[in-house]
């Protein structure tokens, strides 16, 4: 959805936790005008608290227990940024991001969750905390080669006996001693116990609730120490601040919450414990663009405990009051609750609630939470159909703005923008960006043929940054498919309306993107031209250099030659999933990577192979480009669709029916040179790659030992897909292995 309104406040949201999503969700049923919301997440795939343990337990898939953020933020139409926040100016309004620039804010929002603190305890690094709960889930796996490589009895002790430790400890005593035999081990050689530095485990439950949850531990043999803190962790021992010393060969941390490290970096009001202070409102006390909810904020005269369930009662209150702070209307109070329903499952489709002095146990209870939980997730899980444009006729502020060049951007926006990139000097560019001249002036070097490219295309993501640097990656392609060096390029940016401050930082997040992919490939940026329209929208025209005779041209292959995809098919298939809320974070993540990656190191491994044509596979497919080859060269191929590398989650797109507005036109375009087949990966040849792989051909003694050194360096996903054979017809034509004939 495009928005029609300029932007004249952004929020940044920090953290995917369950206060968050449900910003998120409500923005996404009401938008608010010229707001605009950016999420910047480590994880796109965030755990619900309350389905962790189940999901620990083996009782809930991943996606049953995990909210997909990236969808979820689609259906908001708001930006993402996956990478990590390392820090707040709270001065200039920044988040600061690792890896990249740094994030503009009107207002930010913090819900990034808790960690265990380790501050007390020496050799904390030996213990697996148990927060960020994905890391845990993923060192798991490692622990079960450790207790399988193991030999005798392993003990697992879990420091910290409030609920989450309790509920951890047994779901991961089911999971594990249900495994057992495939880890080479008897139920009875995993053996567990708890550490709790208070005289009673669950502090704060009532005695019924503590006397049940205390039998369940006994009934699966779990030790439990009360009364004595972890003090010391080595890689086989725990020792307790009472002198005992436990044998533990993984030492689990569910202590005391702390707050991440970048927040007690940050100026701004915490509490003894590091953190963010928050009022009724859910606002800092010492800055007003501010606002925490979660485990990370702290209410001022609450001492609420870090438990999901505030978290998530904490959401409509946050979402109505950033919607209020950004209208400039009062905001409303929350008020928590003063009691809360626990439930604690032991592992075993069983659990444990206590309310106020009352407390119930059975299967009926972990169905009651079960059916409560997956209520919860569903929200954020089924989302709506996203909307058309939400435009009521005529975009008026279009209707008011000037054209040609009045649709060019302030020459202050502009300014601000280049005064922020870093210097754009390389040889034989005589004068560039940081001169006042109407163009940039270039000696070519001497003996060089000029190779020229130009390529634009409308934003396909809403984070300027990564659009820019995938744009210059893809624009680049066309110079590194000749055997050519990049050297300079010129930029055309479109930018949606907006306020200036909003316009510049736009444009410099994009700008910021393309030159750090230009300087990777030994490239600088000389000038260019930015305008306003509805949408974002970039390209670049490329000059790059080359020695005549080593051009590598997509005339030269021969019959026998193998042919070699260097990236995998499907950007089309995903973006257009992605468009309708519908494509998994992970996988458009994946797919990003390999949007980023250069084909130019592929360059020298396959002219050591003796590499005969080459091209980049881009807009026209698969498809469309080899068959630009094959009439180049005279010559027919044969492909092996069962070989073609597919991203990851688009072979399942394209069993349900996800396709780009592209594919079809592309299809018919090669008519029956590329006949019917009936293979999932048939749709794939047609789909639209943006910064696609290198196809290229070469001998086929070579080509095994040229995958290899692809598939070790530069392209690990490269495949031999097929081969070429004699022309049969007047024009090139495509056949299949296995085809009968």
């Amino acid at each position: 959805m495009t928005p029609t309104d300029p932007i004249t406040c952004d929020i940044v949201l920090v953290g995917g936790g369950h206060s968050h999503v449900a910003v998120l969700k409500r923005f996404g049923m009401k938008p608010e005008p010229g707001v605009r919301l950016t999420l910047i997440t480590r994880d796109l795939l965030t755990p619900y608290s309350g389905m962790v343990p189940g999901y620990i337990a083996d009782n809930y898939s991943e996606a049953e227990a995990h909210i997909d953020l990236r969808p979820l933020a689609a259906f908001a139409n708001a930006r993402v940024i996956h990478a990590a926040a390392t820090g707040l100016d709270l001065e200039r309004n920044f988040v600061q991001v690792g890896g990249r620039p740094p994030v503009a804010f009107d207002f930010v929002s913090i819900d990034t969750g808790s960690t265990p603190s380790t501050a007390n305890i020496d050799g904390a690094e030996h213990g697996l905390p148990v927060k960020p709960i994905d890391r845990f889930l993923e060192a798991y796996h490692r622990l079960t080669n450790e207790i399988r490589g193991h030999d005798g009895p392993f003990h697992i002790a879990v420091a910290g006996g409030g609920a989450g430790g309790v509920e951890l400890t047994l779901a991961l005593s089911h999971r594990l001693r249900s495994a057992a035999p495939s880890l080479d081990k008897a139920p009875a050689d995993i053996r567990f116990a708890i550490v709790e530095s208070e005289d009673t485990l669950l502090p704060g439950y009532n005695a019924a609730a503590r006397r049940k949850l205390t039998r369940a531990l006994s009934d699966r043999g779990i030790d439990v120490h009360t009364g004595a803190k972890a003090e010391r962790i080595t890689p086989d021992t725990l020792a307790l601040s009472n002198g005992e010393a436990l044998t533990s060969h993984k030492t689990i941390l569910v202590t005391s919450a702390g707050p991440p490290r970048w927040i007690t970096d940050c100026d701004l009001a915490c509490d003894e414990r590091g953190f963010i202070r928050v009022n009724d409102q859910l606002r800092s006390p010492s800055h007003a663009q501010l606002f925490a909810a979660g485990d990370i904020a702290s209410m001022d005269g609450h001492r609420l405990p870090k438990a999901g369930v505030y978290a998530v009662r904490q959401g409509p209150y946050l979402a109505d009051n950033l919607r209020r702070a950004a209208r400039g209307e009062p905001l409303k109070t929350y008020r928590p609750q003063g009691q809360t329903l626990a439930l604690i499952t032991t592992g075993n489709r069983y659990a444990i609630a206590a309310r106020g002095p009352l407390a119930f146990e059975g299967e009926w209870v972990w169905r009651w939470k079960d059916w409560i939980d997956r209520r919860w997730m569903k929200k954020y899980q089924e989302l709506p159909d996203m909307a058309a444009d939400g435009t009521d006729g005529e975009d008026t502020l279009e209707a008011m703005r000037c054209g040609g060049c009045g649709a060019k951007v302030p020459a202050t926006v502009l300014h601000r923008a280049l005064d922020r990139l870093p210097p754009q000097h390389k040889d034989g560019l005589d004068q560039g960006l940081d001169s006042p001249d109407d163009a940039a002036v270039l000696t070519p070097p001497p003996g060089k043929a000029l190779i020229q490219t130009v390529d634009q295309f409308r934003a396909f993501i809403d984070d300027p940054y990564l659009f820019g640097r995938i744009a210059a990656n893809h624009c680049l392609g066309d110079i590194f498919a000749m055997g050519a060096e990049a050297h300079s390029a010129l930029a055309a940016v479109m930018l949606p309306h907006g306020e200036d401050d909003k316009t510049s930082d736009d444009l410099y997040q994009l700008l910021a993107g393309a030159t750090e992919t230009l300087a990777e490939a030994g490239a600088v940026l000389a000038g260019g031209h930015t305008g306003e329209g509805a949408e974002m929208a970039f390209g670049l025209t490329i000059n790059g250099y080359a020695d005549r005779d080593t051009i590598l041209r997509k005339s030269g292959l021969a019959v026998g030659d193998a042919l070699i995809l260097t990236k995998p098919l499907g950007t089309g298939v995903l973006f257009a999933a992605d468009m309708r809320a519908k494509a998994n974070g992970d996988h458009v993540t994946s797919a990003f990577k390999s949007m980023q990656r250069s084909i130019a190191p592929c360059i020298p491994v396959i002219r050591n192979h003796q590499a005969s044509a080459g091209t980049d596979v881009t807009g026209f497919g698969l498809a469309g480009h080899l068959l630009e080859m094959l009439n180049a060269s005279g010559v027919d191929a044969e492909l092996d669709l069962g070989a073609l590398p597919v991203l990851p989650g688009v072979a399942t797109l394209v069993a349900e029916g996800h396709e780009s507005t592209l594919r079809p036109s592309n299809e018919e375009s090669v008519g029956n040179a590329v006949p019917l087949a009936a293979h999932p990966s048939f749709p794939l040849l047609f789909d639209p790659q943006t910064a696609g792989g290198l196809l290229f051909g070469l001998p086929a003694g070579q080509a095994q030992a040229c995958l290899t050194a692809l598939r070790d360096g530069p392209a690990p996903d490269a495949a031999i897909i097929g081969r070429i054979t004699p022309r049969q017809g007047a024009v090139g034509v495509v056949t299949y292995a296995g085809a009968s004939e």
